[in-house]
């Protein structure tokens, strides 16, 4: 695997269509060769981060968390795309700290 690894951060609104684009996005780059993992934090919820609510500490957490993983991930030449609502920047900022600027894409 000579391919580099990048995080693309999707982030928006509760219903926005962030998964939905997650998912067209690895269709295409996956036909391209390239290995996708996609993060989703509805999937995360349900496991890794189940025992997390929604107050400001347990968002910042998630994200952290979910920071992490794709670092992982990144770390090994996978894309990961990330579907997070990441309703304050404070969140995005935590991602691009954990994963590193060169690394990290937020749309």
């Amino acid at each position: 695997m000579r391919k580099k690894g990048i995080v693309i951060w999707l982030f928006g609104l509760s219903g926005s269509g962030k998964s939905t684009i997650a998912k067209n996005l690895d269709d295409k780059l996956s036909k391209k060769g390239y290995l996708i993992k996609r993060l989703d934090g509805d999937d995360l919820r349900k496991g890794i981060n189940s025992d997390l609510g929604y107050s400001v500490s347990d968002r910042l957490e998630n994200i952290r968390r979910a920071s992490e993983i794709a670092k992982l991930f990144s770390d090994t030449g996978v894309i990961a795309i990330c579907s997070f609502i990441s309703p304050l920047q404070e969140c995005r900022e935590i991602a691009r700290n954990i994963i590193g600027e060169t690394n990290f894409f937020d749309v």
